[in-house]
């Protein structure tokens, strides 16, 4: 183990010390073009704002870039540039006429449906509010008549007037419910 630790280091020694020798091969010349004259164009192109979708909390707001671009000087001034708008993008195959008109059909049959039955819920809930209303009507009219009778029943106590004979409760006794002795 000990005769390890004196050839190891040796061994690592002798072998960094050594070097090949490498090629090196001269980077070719670029050929030197024809000088043309040249102009710079620049283009500009509208931004939206947006947020940075690294940290939501930086907004940019709508603002223009500019592009630079190098053309011939002899290049015409109308380069006959036309809207990314103008044109429909390659992955989009138009429908033909007939077919079109059959998906516009029935595009426009399920939003018909589709109000339809807008129209029935609002229906049906519309009778349940004015259901609901009619009943909260009378249970207030039932509690107007309780509290003016509270009223006159709280009056009555405080005169010292003695009560009236209450009407006698009558007994709707129907054939299955009559008592049979």
């Amino acid at each position: 183990m000990r005769t390890l630790w004196y050839i190891l280091p040796a061994v690592l020694l002798a072998g960094c010390a050594t070097k090949q020798p490498v090629a090196i091969q001269p980077s070719p010349v670029p050929p030197v073009a024809a000088v043309v004259p040249t102009k710079a164009v620049e283009t500009r192109y509208d931004v939206r704002g947006y947020r940075e979708a690294a940290n939501p909390s930086i907004r940019h707001e709508a603002h223009a870039v500019y592009r630079r671009t190098i053309i011939p000087a002899n290049a015409t001034e109308d380069m006959g540039t036309v809207p990314r708008t103008g044109y429909a993008p390659a992955s989009h195959a138009p429908l033909s006429g007939d077919a079109e008109l059959a998906a516009e059909l029935a595009t426009q049959k399920a939003i018909t449906a589709e109000l339809r039955a807008m129209q029935s819920s609002m229906a049906e809930t519309e009778r349940r509010m004015q259901a609901q209303y009619a009943q909260l009507v009378r249970q207030s009219t039932e509690a107007a008549k309780l509290r003016e009778q509270l009223e006159a029943e709280r009056g009555r106590l405080r005169s010292g007037v003695p009560p009236a004979a209450p009407e006698p409760v009558v007994a709707n006794a129907t054939a299955a419910t009559e008592a049979k002795w």
